[in-house]
């Protein structure tokens, strides 16, 4: 009975925060990176047509929408060499730090003392958080001809900061742009310096405006055996005020 009562309690404290979406909706003509398969929907099944069910065939990249990535996807060998289907999942639920950067612009990066000035502000980072960076940069996804804003030069995270996040043992980095590496990078120095390490990518991330400066992070990939990346549904859970929508 301890054990169900433990297990009670934990629905009912999760059921108790307020959850906030922190992913794009899939649809068709959404932004991609241009090498990328886009997503699309082809119906299969209707009840328009007469069948007793209703189902859609999918086609998309493994980096669709808000996407994780695995370090298969930017490591050629070594320990690290795996994919989504080996990301040890207790690493994907973790404390998350909201760093606000929406005064950088097109291909700035953010630093490393910008982090240790966050930390000097808000608390020091510890083992095993996530550090989810907002840039505003969500506020140009759109479907169709308007979403290529998104897809242009966007800020991103310098390989410094990404070495300094390495160091301070974080689990997850995530952020609101198309890449983790700046629009235009070439060698992307933040990607090789976390997946190489282990330390997982999450990318096209929304809504970080409504998180306060710590959170409960959660998003998790499809099992995809050898998968570099995959689409995740992200969530952070914040104490409910009673304010607003989750």
């Amino acid at each position: 009975m301890t054990v169900a009562n433990d297990v009670t309690a934990l629905a009912e404290l999760l059921r108790g925060q307020r959850w906030i979406d922190l992913s794009h909706t899939l649809e068709e003509d959404i932004p991609a990176w241009p090498t990328h398969a886009r997503f699309g929907s082809v119906l299969h099944e209707s009840y328009e047509y007469g069948d007793p069910a209703l189902h859609h065939g999918l086609t998309m990249s493994e980096h669709t929408g808000t996407h994780m990535d695995a370090p298969l996807h930017f490591v050629r060998e070594g320990p690290a060499r795996y994919g989504t289907d080996e990301i040890p999942l207790q690493r994907l639920v973790c404390r998350a730090a909201k760093i606000e950067a929406p005064d950088l612009g097109a291909g700035d990066l953010l630093a490393a003392d910008y982090i240790r000035g966050w930390e000097a502000e808000h608390g020091s980072l510890s083992h095993g958080d996530a550090v989810l960076v907002r840039y505003g940069w969500d506020e140009r996804w759109k479907a169709g001809p308007g979403g290529r804003r998104f897809l242009e030069d966007w800020p991103g995270l310098s390989g410094e900061a990404a070495e300094y996040l390495v160091e301070k043992g974080i689990s997850l980095v995530g952020c609101d742009t198309l890449a983790i590496d700046a629009g235009g990078t070439e060698d992307n120095p933040a990607h090789h310096a976390l997946l190489g390490n282990e330390v997982y990518i999450v990318e096209n991330l929304k809504n970080l405006d409504l998180l306060p400066p710590f959170s409960l992070f959660l998003a998790l990939p499809l099992k995809i055996r050898g998968g570099s990346g995959s689409p995740v549904r992200a969530v952070a859970l914040v104490p409910d005020d009673g304010d607003a929508e989750g």
